[in-house]
């Protein structure tokens, strides 16, 4: 009996490590740039819209747009993004100021208007976007931050949670959209302190190259003066002495 659970674990151990999978997968030159991959077109699902958002004391609304993959069993398609159920498109979901999901965009409409404006032509994975409504407390600025995925890091031919994690911000129209933290840097953790409206941020990077982010990597520290139209990404060493 105590083999058989040696056994076991063994199995086990060996299965959790195989199953490990590489964040970042480099070209084998001297540099260890990252490979380039085509992302493949998904043919089993089909580019929905979820239902708007709008944000209290704004004057937009931002339509998700995502991949839907319909079962082939069911007879019509029910309309309910923000649905768990299982006949909901599940594009996205909202708590607060918050909104996450599998979004491939975003289209945002003025209140004034009918017209709906992309906010990028980037192929990307959006995790979730806030609209920081504590920076429009404190200074009036209207801006969405996101967390998503631009680069097929692990080369598997998609944009998934498996990717390398970067941070984004915006106004509130989708206008001067850009990235914040540095090219193949992971998105560690960000927070908003409103007493000084700066955003901070920590990134980790792989210095050691095996494709993937452990506790020998590089952590990095970055704030954002959000009260500044630029929004310049300025790095600091709270660990050095």
């Amino acid at each position: 009996m105590k083999r058989i659970l040696v056994i076991a674990i063994l199995i086990g151990l060996w299965t959790s490590c195989s199953d490990k999978k590489q964040r970042i997968v480099y070209d084998e030159n001297p540099d260890s740039t990252l490979i380039e991959s085509e992302i493949l077109e998904d043919t089993t699902s089909v580019t929905v819209a979820g239902l708007p958002i709008h944000f209290d004391s704004t004057a937009f609304l931002i339509h998700p747009i995502g991949k839907y993959r319909p079962n082939k069993r069911e007879s019509k398609v029910y309309m309910s993004s923000y649905s768990s159920g299982s006949h909901g498109l599940a594009i996205a979901y909202r708590n607060n100021y918050s909104v996450s999901g599998n979004m491939e965009n975003l289209k945002f409409q003025s209140l004034q208007s009918d017209s709906l404006v992309k906010l990028t032509e980037m192929q990307l994975e959006i995790r979730s976007f806030t609209f920081l409504r504590s920076i429009y407390n404190s200074c009036k600025e209207q801006i969405l931050l996101y967390s998503i995925t631009d680069k097929d890091t692990n080369k598997n031919k998609k944009l998934d949670s498996y990717d390398v994690e970067s941070l984004y911000i915006s106004d509130i129209d989708g206008s001067n959209f850009k990235k914040l933290t540095p090219e193949m840097q992971e998105l560690y953790d960000w927070e908003v302190i409103e007493i000084e409206n700066k955003l901070y941020f920590i990134t980790i990077e792989d210095i050691n190259k095996n494709g993937d982010f452990e506790k020998s990597d590089l952590l990095h520290y970055y704030f954002v003066d959000l009260s500044e139209k630029e929004r310049k990404v300025k790095e600091y060493f709270p660990v050095e002495l």
